[in-house]
């Protein structure tokens, strides 16, 4: 290519524009894609373990930094590897066979074992790119690809795709090692059987027989009970699997919950039962996808035996044994729907309230980091919240607000808008409302951002509420601008002029509050408005007041006191003291007597 390439300015000169436009399209063209060699072409030989590792060894050591001498003897290390069916240690060794210095032929030979390498891997780790590409169509002519790209398509679960492969690959396998042979063996027997080619399958199965780790073993007799099952022989599968059941591999897993399976669709194994042997299975089997699939299907039976809560709890396994695959989401995603169910039937009564703070309980540690359970538990406490268990209430307020800033901070999820400052102050309401004056001033103190105008209204009246309750009439009173604040608000602040004996204050704050009520202000204060307006020596203002409040004359002897409030004194005859305090004891006599309605607002 690089003659050619260097030939072309001479033969430009010497060609015509004919000879120029034939030669172009050939320059330019794409180089073929070279494959890697056939791997296995003759019988290995077979060598003591130890020794033949540690003559490997030495001629690595022995080939130093030097090219192509490293990276041949690192290659020969790495087929050593495969050969033993020892992924790990070959794939590490091949970590090394890397860089421009790597002569094409030896690192497209390392390129091939490391493929070989990534599919016999236990660890099911993802291949790496360069193994990978071996697998794309370029390489089709590459003798090796039908039995790679085949077991590549059974590592990934995908048997439909390998099936047209399955002749040729097991063909191809024929060639490689025992050890490899043994490690792949199962997966395309067990495909072979789900693609229905039963000469294939015998085949397979007989050349079990030549290893000894699969004869007679876990695998053989799973795959054997999957063929039963697939020709309706339930009672053949149901021997089978029982035969490895009680082994701890994989196989033994898969047997067990193919005995379950087999229970139920046969009835012959009730779902209490078959919920009991797949919780003992969770157990038993975790950290990989069939986990996963063992708590789901338990889920799914749960559901089916009426207990939801349960099944809610089981999803919530998945999620944190799963995180972060698409079986936690899926599980998400369906206990959302019982979580709805759930807190909906607790909220409307269908549930006691003793049972609803336990299923509470047992479901908030797994979804407490999502937006639609911070809905959820926030429906729980406002039920409590009706029900009057106000500790119960405003501590799960206080909990779902935590969690859901947490998880927003952490960006797991975004609260809908208004939710953290929705949380805050129906907090501090509940607290107010069950005398937790100590908890609602620690809360007060914290700074809280309020843009809704009702959230800010509600939250300044828990406030002033507070203020009042607990004797801060000079707090309550700080913030004295009553254009924004609300009616009971401006009824409390009055009330604490009037308490602390500032008549032309609180008179002042009860005209305010008169503008907006009109003649429907509450009898107490309407009281207290006349006193205030008297005590401050405005007799003109306090008659009025006791003509314009209708209610006030239904008091008993009100006319009487009324007369006695707004009527003037003769300037020769001054009022006695303790007339005048006679007087004004019987107008507050008459106030302490009333219902204290204002409060209740």
């Amino acid at each position: 290519m690089a003659l050619l390439l260097l030939s072309c300015p001479v033969s430009a000169e010497r060609a015509g524009p004919e000879q120029i436009a034939q030669m172009t399209p050939a320059v330019l063209s794409e180089p073929r894609v070279i494959d890697p060699p056939a791997l296995y072409l003759g019988v290995r030989a077979a060598q003591p373990f130890l020794e033949e590792r540690a003559h490997l060894m030495e001629a690595v050591v022995a080939a130093g930094d030097r090219q192509p001498g490293q990276a041949r003897a690192l290659t020969d290390l790495a087929e050593f590897f495969f050969a033993h069916a020892m992924a790990p240690e070959g794939l590490s060794v091949l970590s090394a066979v890397q860089g421009e210095a790597v002569p094409p032929a030896h690192a497209l030979r390392a390129q091939a074992f490391e493929l070989a390498l990534g599919l016999i891997d236990g660890r099911d780790l993802p291949l790496t790119p360069r193994a990978e590409a071996l697998l794309a169509p370029a390489h089709a002519g590459w003798p090796d690809q039908p039995l790679f790209l085949a077991l590549s398509h059974v590592r990934d679960g995908r048997c439909a795709e390998a099936a047209p492969l399955l002749a040729r690959a097991v063909a191809r396998l024929d060639r490689f090692p025992a050890a490899v042979q043994a490690r792949v063996l199962p997966g395309l027997l067990e495909c072979a059987i789900d693609a229905g080619q039963w000469p294939l399958a015998r085949g397979l199965a007989v050349s079990f027989d030549a290893h000894a780790e699969l004869k007679d073993g876990a695998a053989y007799h799973y795959l054997l009970g999957q063929a039963a099952e697939m020709v309706d022989k339930p009672l053949a599968a149901f021997d089978s699997y029982a035969q490895v059941q009680r082994g701890q591999d994989v196989w033994a897993h898969r047997a067990r919950r193919a005995l379950v399976r087999l229970g139920l669709t046969h009835d012959a194994l009730s779902t209490k039962d078959a919920i009991r042997l797949l919780e003992l299975e969770s157990e038993m089997w975790r950290g990989d996808a069939s986990a996963g699939e063992v708590l789901d299907e338990m889920a799914s039976l749960q559901v089916i035996a009426g207990r939801k809560t349960d099944a809610i709890e089981t999803y919530g396994l998945i999620v944190s044994r799963r995180a972060g695959t698409p079986q936690a989401t899926a599980a998400q995603q369906k206990a959302r729907a019982l979580i709805e169910d759930l807190y909906r039937k607790g909220a409307e009564g269908e549930i006691p309230l003793g049972r609803f703070m336990t299923d509470h309980a047992r479901i908030s540690r797994y979804f407490r980091f999502t937006q639609s359970f911070a809905l959820a538990s926030e429906l729980f406490a406002d039920t409590f919240r009706k029900a009057g268990a106000t500790k119960v209430a405003a501590e799960e307020y206080a909990t779902t607000h935590d969690y859901l800033t947490a998880a927003q901070d952490l960006g797991i999820t975004t609260a809908d808008e208004g939710q953290l400052a929705r949380l805050k102050v129906k907090e501090a309401e509940t607290l107010l409302a069950g005398g937790q004056f100590e908890a609602l001033g620690t809360l007060l103190l914290q700074p809280v951002t309020l843009t809704d105008p009702d959230l800010k209204r509600r939250f300044d009246l828990v406030s002033a509420r507070y203020f009042d309750e607990t004797g801060q009439t000079a707090e309550l009173l700080a913030d004295a601008g009553g254009e924004g604040a609300s009616t009971q608000i401006l009824r409390l602040r009055a009330l604490a002029h009037f308490e602390r004996g500032e008549w032309v204050a609180a008179a002042a704050a009860y005209e305010e509050l008169r503008a907006r009520e009109g003649s429907d202000m509450p009898l107490p204060s309407a009281i207290r408005y006349l006193l205030s307006a008297h005590r401050s020596g405005d007799s003109a203002r306090a008659a009025e007041l006791a003509e314009a409040f209708p209610s006030l004359t239904e008091l008993p002897g009100w006319a009487e006191i009324a007369r006695g409030l707004t009527s003037d004194a003769p300037a020769l005859l001054p009022l006695r003291e303790e007339t005048a305090r006679a007087r004004l004891d019987r107008a507050q006599e008459t106030l302490d007597g009333l219902p204290d309605t204002e409060r209740l607002n």
